[in-house]
């Protein structure tokens, strides 16, 4: 009986060492052709304060992860009650109409122009968030008219 759970203990103990010594990598790093870890720069999506004298609005972005010539699409989203629930809390849904397709340029970086409109920012507090959706990179800004 003792030498069962010797042996048990042992097996156990071996077990745990073969997969302790096993390369487990928790998230995966990109590398290069050459085998080097292969980092980039963070996206960047920035615009001037809007204020309710102003006709448009100008939303600028650096997307170092995308292509020169890559199609992006930017979309207006605001805190809206579904229309598939109407006695449900408001959600960031898109503003209808909002999205437009921007490709990036050589430098990596694209712009979009809004009116006020069309990005429903009709009164003094109105907020939107502006969101950049490409094939490898994104970015987000929150916009409150002023």
């Amino acid at each position: 009986m003792k030498a069962k759970i010797i042996i048990t203990l042992s097996f156990i103990a071996v077990i745990a060492m073969m997969i302790g010594c096993t390369k487990q990598p928790y998230y995966d790093i990109p590398y290069d052709a050459s085998g080097n870890v292969y980092i980039t720069k963070i996206s960047q999506v920035t615009a001037n304060p809007v204020t309710s004298t102003m006709t448009s609005f100008t939303v600028n972005g650096y997307f170092p992860n995308q292509k020169s010539g890559d199609a992006m699409k930017a979309t207006v989203l605001q805190q809206q009650v579904p229309s598939w629930n109407p006695a449900g809390a408001k959600q960031l849904l898109p503003v209808a109409g909002s999205e437009k397709t921007i490709t990036v340029g050589s430098d990596l970086k694209t712009s979009v122009t809004y009116t006020l409109t069309e990005a429903s920012l009709l009164k003094v507090g109105d907020a939107i968030t502006i969101v950049f959706s490409g094939a490898t990179d994104s970015g987000i800004i929150s916009i409150v008219l002023k």
